[in-house]
């Protein structure tokens, strides 16, 4: 019977995992195709950054405005809603080249967005429900799910723009309908927190990191990310490389991520997701600096594989810490660390887009390392804060 329930709730993470990659697909697809979109539209880096801005915003920052909603709920609403609001942004192949066509792309940014963006807590409240399986394991198959699609968006959108032009994104439109079915099908249903605590549970709280310090941890390296990804596939169009190959190199990114967030899962679940988290954002500094020095050669192209190797699988043990520490509730919580960080990401990279304008994008690339290892010396606080703590408790008891 225990056998036929652990099956039932990695089919259901699996799932899960399927939706997570399918939005996040269709989030990664604007940083790739934007040297089209600004060809075909005659739009700015400036515009054209945001346009990447309202999706990001509204796909992050929504996050955080419905992360407390249906608290209660078991029923997955919003992952139903959020596939079919998700592939707005493939309909920018209908507008017409004329002055309205930047508000327009606008509004279908935010609508993708918005879709995107209700999909996240809840399918993390999903996640956290399934108690079959180790938190760090299920929480790294979910991330990586959305890590991959994120990366793979580029080089599906790429593919088909570069073949049919924007019109290549039509059949995209077609593919929530299988996650509904899916999500319908295997009765995935939403993990609800008690509204009063155990003692047990209060004892336990003692235990867990104040939520606003892992955030705080996790800001300068989600601000590096962004960064990074936004802004590869312009620096590789203005260096001559074709559109595909700026898609491709984002995939390979998200293809370190998620098989780095295997691995770290594993080691996390006997060394600590903090220490972790923390070697994780060290090493991928090394790998960001050799690709930024060989970026001109085809062949750097495999140390984003290692950069996402570790800067992906740090984030990923994050939000594993965020989901058992104090603080706002647990919809809360997943709002703010996977829609929050990256909201406020996009807000210092608008702020960026005139110092890149100026400067020229590959200077701005440039200082993406300083990001993870200010992050890292965070978690190097904090890890000393905690031990500190513990020992001072130590101390108060052995009186």
């Amino acid at each position: 019977m225990n056998k036929k329930i652990d099956t039932f709730h990695w089919a259901q993470l699996l799932v899960l995992t399927g939706v997570h990659f399918l939005v996040d697909m269709l989030g990664g697809m604007l940083p790739a195709i934007l040297p089209e979109i600004r060809d075909k539209f005659a739009l700015s880096l400036s515009l054209g950054g945001l346009l990447l801005v309202v999706l990001n915003m509204t796909s992050n920052g929504v996050q955080v405005l419905t992360g407390h909603m249906r608290a209660q709920k078991r029923r997955p609403l919003f992952l139903h809603l959020g596939l079919i609001l998700a592939v707005s942004i493939c309909l920018l192949g209908v507008l017409p080249r004329s002055n309205g066509a930047f508000a327009a792309m606008l509004f279908l940014a935010a609508v993708s967005g918005c879709g995107i963006a209700i999909v996240h807590p809840e399918a993390l409240r999903a996640v956290h429900r399934l108690k079959r399986i180790p938190p760090a394991v299920s929480t790294a198959v979910f991330m990586a799910g959305g890590f991959l699609g994120y990366a793979s968006g580029g080089a599906v959108s790429t593919i088909f723009v570069s073949r049919y032009g924007l019109r290549g994104l039509y059949p995209l439109i077609l593919c929530p309908a299988a996650g509904i079915l899916m999500v319908i099908f295997l009765r995935i249903r939403l993990a609800v927190e008690p509204k009063v605590r155990s003692e047990n549970g209060a004892r336990t709280d003692k235990k867990r990191l104040p939520f606003w310090l892992i955030i705080t941890m996790a800001m300068p390296a989600a601000i590096s990310t962004t960064v990074l990804v936004f802004l590869l596939p312009t620096v590789l169009d203005e260096l001559g490389f074709e559109l595909t190959f700026g898609g491709f190199s984002l995939t390979m990114f998200g293809l370190g991520g998620a098989a780095g967030s295997f691995v770290w899962a594993g080691i996390a679940h006997k060394k600590g997701e903090l220490p972790c988290s923390i070697v994780a954002l060290f090493l991928a500094v090394p790998f960001l600096v050799t690709y930024m020095i060989l970026i001109e050669n085809r062949m750097a192209i495999w140390m984003l594989f290692g950069v996402g190797f570790f800067a992906i699988s740090a984030y990923i043990l994050m939000i594993t810490l965020a989901r058992a520490a104090t603080g706002p509730s647990l919809g809360q919580r997943m709002g703010f660390m996977v829609g929050g960080t990256w909201a406020l990401a996009n807000i210092v990279f608008m702020a960026l887009l005139p110092i890149a304008e100026h400067f020229g994008t590959i200077v701005s690339l440039k200082f993406v390392p300083l990001g993870y290892v200010f992050s890292a010396a965070l978690g190097l606080l904090i890890m000393l804060k905690s031990s500190a703590s513990s020992e001072g408790k130590h101390l108060r008891i052995g009186r």
